[in-house]
């Protein structure tokens, strides 16, 4: 039987920026919010002795497959590289992506170009745009239709 998407999990250094983002610029729900998560049980899950943290699921009205922000609060997550991309993304479909290209900007994530016009892997046309999170993650914009 194929896996089925859960849910996807990003971890982010500042909770309160990173929903800013997912719920007031992209408009998703928050579902649940967990504080201070922590014991033996997650630790040995993701292999971080006395690992901690805080999460927040959200989803779209429309979606069953939540989005889960993690910020680790103890130990001291190591920082990364800023400038770089980390290894892993998430593309999300929006309605109206020149006002999110500019909405974004203002609000301090820089857009990487202007929305481009190319044509998905079915030969549809859309409209894209990236930008990267304060993590370095790749988050891909797509409004289909062109």
């Amino acid at each position: 039987m194929p896996a089925l998407m859960h849910h996807v999990s990003i971890f982010v250094r500042d909770m309160e920026r990173s929903l800013e983002l997912f719920t007031g610029i992209l408009g998703m729900e928050s579902v649940k919010r967990l504080d201070n998560v922590q014991g033996g049980r997650i630790s040995t899950l993701l292999g971080i002795p006395d690992f901690s943290a805080d999460m927040v699921f959200l989803k779209h009205p429309r979606q069953k497959i939540l989005l889960e922000l993690v910020r680790q609060t103890g130990p001291a997550p190591d920082p990364g590289p800023r400038d770089g991309m980390s290894g892993f993304g998430i593309s999300l479909a929006v309605p109206d992506l020149d006002s999110l290209h500019a909405e974004l900007g203002r609000a301090g994530w820089s857009p990487l170009s202007e929305p481009l016009d190319m044509l998905d892997p079915s030969g549809a046309a859309m409209r894209l745009f990236c930008f990267r999170t304060d993590e370095g993650m790749m988050v891909e914009l797509i409004q289909q239709g062109g």
